[in-house]
């Protein structure tokens, strides 16, 4: 099953995240990684891990949608006992700068005259977001003193009055000098790579600074999910569906491996099926990669859940569904056995103060939306590390019609206008802050200040609902929506943008955001995936063959891509891609080029118009329209591409 991305957050969220903490939410913490069986020979950084101590500096833990963090005001100081022998201090911090202009400087200091104390000191030009360092502490040393060389402007913290410079989470002391060497190297390429964004460069010397990759192709739900477009998806892979993915794929991968921080498995299958999955997780533990996983956790069985204790996992598990029932409709009768897996993996990592990171995943639709509000209260009961609010992807292609468990699920009939996504993400919100469950709500990916701040203002959308030509089926349940939650979803009271007189408005302080492409993804990501290579992991198509993602990288569609995107418009392949929210959302908010909108509604309207006309006489009598209105939208993309590679050759 797919994954999203890591999702990056804007500036406009600190602020929120810095003003109300969620309450009992846990400090940054040193992570105790056990990644190794009790019979095996654990590897050397977890072997030789040691405490440490924050001391001034720092403030207390806050949530920020992902993990906890503290912030670091200008300077602040790690204590540890001191050692005879060189280790390393490896630490993830996040910048709110996305210009390379704030630097951290890492001074080691040695304070107890052990084994020869001294000092030495490093400096790292910090890069938007988080980020892995990796630290070397010479021996003798028993502190490092941290300073940054300035803070994050007050004017996004109104109201705080801390002086706030970096955010700091997950810290490990070891002497383990090859993993030292592995995530060294990945900050100088995510450096490098957010200097070529910034220069506007399309043809790249850096390699992807997060890596989609295809883990495993089968999966133990079958039929499949009534949402996954499992058939389509096998087809697209053809030759490369039964591709192994071993550690031997790692050592093809070569640079585009080592260099990356991230993995995102965005695999059409479940990866606890994987035979090689240990000696896959361990590689990733020594190269101190993060990796994103997904799962329908039926099968998370003892064995399953021992492997991944202690490993630096985000693990995405698909329930989308509050009771037996309603999980009946999307997938099928293992509900029960389900949540008895979800009870003993979060007993055995220790709730929300363990590894791996646990999300229980919600994606609101037509079959489901009723169960929005029980489905925080499971949350609250089972406490994993967040909540995950994710839409559905949205497709005019997409034509998934099921009858399963008493319940006829149409994939079309199913999607969300958009007006109710933003309504029940304000609901989630609400109801979480209520529970006090973790929220992370990926309703918001692609860079606004906050989803639903930016569309208080939506007007309805209008039923799509066409009249049913197809032929005749039995009798199919549909879902009762509970009549309180259904109520308060569309009686929702979006939070209204403050009005500010104009004498009082005061443009906020840059943080670089002027260098910034409409979309980073062709920058930072590429997916290597069986049904073949994707610019961002909401790509409506492959653009390459899997094993051609060296090629790809630079080639020409991905250079046209990045040339847009640098130019503050949408290529054409951003268009055809529908499940975009970036897209979606500029569209909502009506900042599509005219012409670029046009082709849009025009798209939108002639799907639903072949919908409506699929089948019987409405077939053959619309046939020769269809025929001129298909080739019409094909002139219609083709002049856009065409248009748009002129325009780019132009303007180079």
């Amino acid at each position: 099953m797919s994954s999203e991305p890591p999702l990056r957050r804007d500036p406009g969220s600190v602020a929120r995240a810095v003003v109300a903490p969620p309450s009992g939410g846990l400090g940054l913490r040193v992570i105790a990684e056990t990644g190794a069986s009790p019979a095996e020979v654990p590897p050397l950084y977890l072997a030789t891990s040691e405490p440490i101590e924050w001391k001034d500096g720092f403030y207390q833990e806050e949530w920020d949608g992902q993990e906890d963090f503290r912030w670091m005001s200008r300077a602040g100081r790690i204590a540890f006992a001191a050692a005879p022998h060189p280790r390393f201090l490896e630490i993830s911090v996040h910048s709110e700068f996305l210009d390379l202009s704030q630097v951290l400087t890492a001074v080691g200091i040695g304070t107890s005259g052990a084994g020869g104390a001294g000092e030495q000191s490093a400096s790292f030009d910090l890069t938007a977001g988080w980020m892995v360092l990796s630290i070397p502490v010479d021996s003798g040393l028993d502190e490092l003193a941290l300073e940054v060389n300035k803070s994050f402007p007050p004017a996004y913290y109104s109201g705080d009055d801390r002086e706030l410079a970096v955010r700091l989470r997950a810290a490990r002391l070891h002497a383990d000098p090859e993993r030292h060497r592995h995530v060294a190297r990945q900050h100088p390429n995510a450096q490098r790579n957010t200097l070529e964004m910034r220069a506007r460069k399309t043809e790249l010397d850096s390699t992807p600074p997060s890596l989609g990759i295809d883990l495993h192709g089968a999966c133990n739900v079958n039929p499949p999910c009534v949402y996954c477009e499992w058939d389509q998806s096998k087809d697209l892979e053809g030759d490369y569906v039964g591709a192994p993915f071993t550690s031997e794929t790692l050592d093809e991968y070569g640079e585009f491996f080592d260099n990356a921080s991230y993995l995102v498995n965005c695999s059409i299958g479940e990866p606890f099926m994987m035979k090689s999955l240990d000696d896959l997780l361990s590689t990733f533990g020594r190269q101190g990669k993060r990796l994103e996983m997904t799962t329908n956790g039926q099968i998370l069985t003892d064995r399953n859940i021992n492997r991944l204790l202690g490993r630096s996992v985000d693990l995405y598990i698909s329930l989308d569904a509050a009771t037996a029932e309603t999980y009946a409709k999307l997938r099928n009768d293992k509900w029960d056995l389900l949540i008895a897996n979800l009870r003993r993996l979060i007993a055995a990592k220790g709730a929300t103060k363990g590894l791996p990171r646990i999300h229980l995943v919600f994606m609101p639709m037509r079959a489901n939306l009723h169960e929005l509000g029980d489905f925080v209260r499971l949350c609250g009961e089972l406490q994993p590390d967040s909540l995950v609010l994710r839409p559905l992807n949205t497709g005019d292609s997409i034509d998934l019609v099921w009858d399963r468990a008493g319940y006829r699920y149409d994939y079309q009939q199913e999607l969300l206008p958009f007006d109710e996504l933003v309504r029940a993400s304000a609901e989630t919100a609400r109801l979480c802050r209520e529970k006090g469950v973790r929220l992370n709500d990926q309703m918001d990916f692609g860079g606004s200040s906050s989803f639903v701040d930016e569309f208080t203002d939506v007007e309805p959308t209008q039923s799509t609902e066409t009249e049913d030509t197809a032929t005749e089926t039995p009798e199919i349940e549909q879902p009762v929506a509970d009549p309180d939650l259904a109520s308060a979803i569309a009686q929702t009271e979006l939070p209204e943008t403050p009005v500010v007189e104009a004498a009082d408005t005061q443009p906020l302080p840059s943080l670089g955001a002027e260098g910034q492409p409409l979309c980073a993804e062709p920058w930072k990501s590429l997916y290597i995936l069986r049904r073949g290579v994707m610019p961002c992991c909401y790509g409506g198509q492959p653009i390459a063959p899997m094993d051609e993602y060296r090629q790809t990288w630079n080639s020409p569609i991905l250079q046209e891509i990045r040339r847009d995107l640098a130019a503050g418009r949408f290529h054409a392949y951003c268009l055809d891609s529908p499940s975009c929210p970036v897209v979606r959302k500029a569209e909502e908010g009506h900042r599509l080029p005219l012409g670029q909108r046009i082709f849009m509604r025009s798209r939108e309207g002639w799907h639903r118009f072949a919908a409506a006309t699929e089948t019987g006489w409405k077939a053959r009598a619309t046939w020769p329209f269809k025929v001129v209105i298909g080739l019409g939208l094909r002139v219609a993309r083709s002049r856009s591409k065409l248009y748009q590679l002129r325009a780019s050759t132009k303007q180079n």
